[in-house]
Parts: C-alpha cells; sequence; structure tokens
C-alpha cells in the first residue's frame, strides 16, 4: 500500500500527471477542430510541460536552499529527460511553431512575478492554457477564426473554472498578502466566479451550429468539483482527480465520438 501511495505522489509531484491533462486539452482541440494528429507538437506540450511545471514548482525552493538534490534525484532525473525529450520534439517543428512556442515560454516565465498579484495569476494561466492547447496545435493546421477564436474563449473559461479549487484549497496556506480571489471577495463568491466561467464555456457551445454534448457533461463534472471545494479538503482532491477533468473529457471523445 505504501509503495502504490509513493507511486501515485511521484506521478503527482513529478507534473505528469498534469502534463497529461494539458496533453489531453490538445488532442481535444485536434478532435474538436478536425486537425491531423501531430505528435511533435502533442509531445512537445506534454513534455515541455513537466518541465515547465517542475521549474516552477521548485526553482525558488532550490534557490533557498530548500531543495534536497539527493531526495528528490528522481524528480531531477525524469525533469531533464523531458528536457531533451522536449528540445528534441521542439526541432522537428516547423519555425512558425517554434516561434510561437517559444512566445508563450515567454508568458509562463513571467508567471512567477505575477505570483505575488495572487488576483491576476488565475486570469494569467488561463490565458497560457489557452494559447498552448489552442493556438499552438492550430499552427499547423487551416481553421475558421471564428471557430477558432471561440475555442480559445471556451479554453480560457473552463481552464479558470477548473483553477478555482486550487485556489480555495490555498487560500487558507497562501500568504495574506498575495490578496488571491478567496482572500479578497470569500469561498462562496469565488465558487460563483467558477460557475460564471462555466455558463460562459458552454453559453459559447450553444451558440455553436452543432451542440457537443461532451462539453455539457465536463460542465457539470467542473461545477461540481466547485461546489464541493472547501479549504479543507485532502491535496489529492485537486492534485488528481481535479486534474483528472481534461483526461475524462478526451477519453470522452476516445469512447463517444
Amino acid at each position: 500500500m505504501k509503495s502504490l501511495k509513493y507511486i501515485l505522489d511521484f506521478y503527482i509531484h513529478s507534473s505528469l500527471h498534469v502534463a497529461l491533462a494539458v496533453y489531453s486539452l490538445v488532442r481535444i482541440t485536434e478532435n474538436t477542430l478536425q486537425f491531423q494528429h501531430n505528435e511533435n507538437i502533442a509531445y512537445t506540450v506534454f513534455y515541455g510541460t513537466i518541465v515547465g511545471y517542475n521549474f516552477l514548482k521548485y526553482f525558488q525552493s532550490f534557490l533557498n536552499g530548500n531543495f534536497d538534490v539527493k531526495q528528490h534525484r528522481f524528480l531531477i532525473g525524469i525533469t531533464l529527460l523531458s528536457l531533451v525529450i522536449t528540445v528534441f520534439y521542439f526541432l522537428q517543428l516547423p519555425t512558425s511553431a517554434q516561434f510561437f512556442l517559444l512566445w508563450t515560454f515567454c508568458l509562463v516565465v513571467i508567471y512567477p512575478f505575477l505570483r505575488k498579484q495572487g488576483w491576476l495569476k488565475l486570469f494569467w494561466v488561463s490565458i497560457c492554457m489557452a494559447e498552448i492547447t489552442v493556438h499552438f496545435p492550430a499552427i499547423l493546421n487551416q481553421a475558421n477564426n471564428l471557430e477558432l477564436f471561440l475555442l480559445g474563449f471556451q479554453r480560457f473559461f473552463i481552464v479558470f473554472a477548473l483553477l478555482i479549487p486550487f485556489e480555495i484549497l490555498d487560500s487558507e496556506t497562501d500568504d495574506i498578502g498575495l490578496k488571491t480571489i478567496p482572500q479578497r471577495i470569500g469561498i462562496w463568491n469565488t465558487k460563483m466566479f467558477g460557475f460564471v466561467a462555466i455558463v460562459f464555456f458552454l453559453g459559447i457551445e450553444f451558440s455553436k451550429p452543432t451542440f457537443d454534448y461532451i462539453s455539457l457533461w465536463i460542465g457539470l463534472i467542473t461545477a461540481l468539483a466547485i461546489w464541493f471545494s472547501t479549504t479543507n479538503r485532502n491535496h489529492y482532491y485537486t492534485s488528481f482527480w481535479v486534474e483528472c477533468i481534461p483526461i475524462l473529457w478526451y477519453i470522452f471523445y476516445l469512447i463517444l465520438i
């Protein structure tokens, strides 16, 4: 049992789980816009997410001398391996896609500086995710501009909603000086922000000529995740179950479409 918990913890802490979630969002974009699958884009995003998230999560601890290299040797190993694989797939991309990814990387690098603006980070992460999982896959494909525009906004709203449980869970441990959204307006009002984001997400879907009923299910599941969010939830609730929602979304596409 302990070994299973160790494997699960490593899977989460090494950012493999969030990378799979982001990869799933890329594949959903391909399905939604009927793009041909491009493994160079998908794998660049998957392995790049591991590198990026681990950098953001552990770099400050490393600088402060609180990062035990020996204890985290496997995490360092998988991050370095992911970096090598990311570079490999990145070099297979055309120049236009490489420049777009470098520009998006700059947005990600800015994030630690925005961390102090707690109310802003939620919007920034949502924008970055929309860019990486919608507009990046569209670089090598012809897409209807209106359809791409709407999907980008949809992705922003659903990612914003998915981040709400994380904001609620962290609200009591975050420095009060961050003034995150829950610290500013309270837990219930923060949940309302999430529900409104889901309404916009579904509203855009209803405006399309063909309604995707899978989006309705994902909206409802995300709403439930927000509804049951509290400040004392186990961290597996957000770091595993909430982050499972994009993966479940992609599985629905594989099974039902």
